[in-house]
């Protein structure tokens, strides 16, 4: 595929054109981190594609946080989508993507009013700079570069950026820039390496403990439930590592009055919640706190391997970053490889 580069000047005209038809979400620079912000023509200049992911994960604009998906007496109205760009989406921000589509997207039932958005949807994505403390795609089959999806992939160059087209609809947007040079593509590969040394490095402490692969170490403790309550002492119960997980896609349904008419709205809901689980009557299949975190860990690593073919958690590292009790997910899966052999002889 050609590769081209895109100079900063030509960056800014090129979101400019876009903004003339489309919604443009993309990060910018706030408190040392990056954010979300949807673009006007006066804040092109605020885009940052430097360093790693956003503080919030992009899910938000395709699966809204609530969301009407009926009324009652009276005929629905059909989803329909804006057209919108993910500018700066990031590897593992794709791979969630990549989850959402199979989720909401595949099989016998899918939500029509995800798949409006997606069909409109432009992604543009980037190559991680610099990675935090907490990232760990590395560690669950990914790098911090976009691999997938993407229509456009930009790599931050001296001057501007290499681009490379994955898509028509990509290619098209691109192919009037300057074919990059040997060098450009040089310093392209270098700042993949550098950022996925930096990668290796933050996460070799866990990976030498770590000898069983995630999904197989946790159907070894599937029922191993002192474990479970060993890593849940700290868990508060917040559920920020549900809100701000890229990849989960929970919702409930919720009738409401309003102005005379009803409604039934879409609601993000979170699996460690105690209700989450209760049914008619008041039953609870997982009433205590450690089997509610036990289950969004195998949700993410066990069943949905057997189910998806591959990890529902994309190593982004925002549940590490959101979580009140300071709880992290690599210490938890390095706890579950040491349990295999103790899990073992209990057998």
């Amino acid at each position: 595929m050609q590769e081209y580069f895109i100079s900063a000047n030509d960056f800014i005209s090129l979101v400019t054109d876009l903004l003339k038809d489309s919604a443009v979400i993309a990060p910018v620079a706030f408190n040392g981190r990056n954010i979300l912000q949807e673009i006007t023509p006066e804040t092109i200049k605020d885009i940052n594609l430097t360093g790693f992911r956003t503080v919030e994960p992009f899910k938000s604009y395709l699966f809204k946080l609530t969301e009407k998906v009926s009324k009652y007496f009276g005929a629905d109205e059909p989803a329909q989508g804006k057209k919108l760009v993910f500018l700066g989406a990031r590897g593992c921000d794709l791979e969630a993507l990549e989850i959402y589509d199979k989720v909401l997207g595949e099989g016998d039932f899918t939500d029509p009013y995800y798949l409006a958005n997606r069909k409109e949807l432009l992604l543009i994505g980037a190559d991680c700079t610099d990675c935090g403390k907490t990232c760990f795609c590395n560690m669950v089959n990914g790098q911090p570069f976009p691999g997938k999806l993407y229509d456009v992939n930009l790599t931050p160059v001296e001057g501007g950026f290499v681009a490379e087209a994955r898509t028509e609809k990509g290619e098209k947007l691109i192919a009037s820039f300057s074919k990059a040079s040997e060098e450009q593509l040089k310093e392209k590969e270098a700042v993949r390496s550098k950022t996925s040394a930096k990668l290796e490095e933050i996460n070799q402490e866990f990976k030498c403990r770590c000898t069983v692969n995630w999904a197989e170490a946790h159907k070894i403790n599937l029922e191993n439930s002192k474990a479970w309550k060993t890593v849940t002492k700290d868990c508060v119960e917040c559920s920020a590592c549900n809100f701000v997980c890229p990849s989960c896609t929970c919702f409930l349904l919720l009738d409401q009055m309003e102005n005379d008419h009803s409604g039934r709205y879409k609601v993000w809901d979170a699996c460690l919640k105690a209700g989450y689980a209760r049914v008619a009557g008041g039953a609870n299949s997982r009433p205590k706190l450690y089997e509610r975190l036990q289950n969004r860990y195998h949700c993410k690593f066990d069943y949905s391997y057997d189910r998806l073919g591959r990890y529902a958690c994309v190593g982004c590292g925002r549940c590490i970053d959101g979580c009140a009790g300071n709880i992290d997910m690599r210490k938890v899966y390095a706890e579950l490889v040491r349990q295999v052999p103790l899990t073992a002889k209990l057998e």
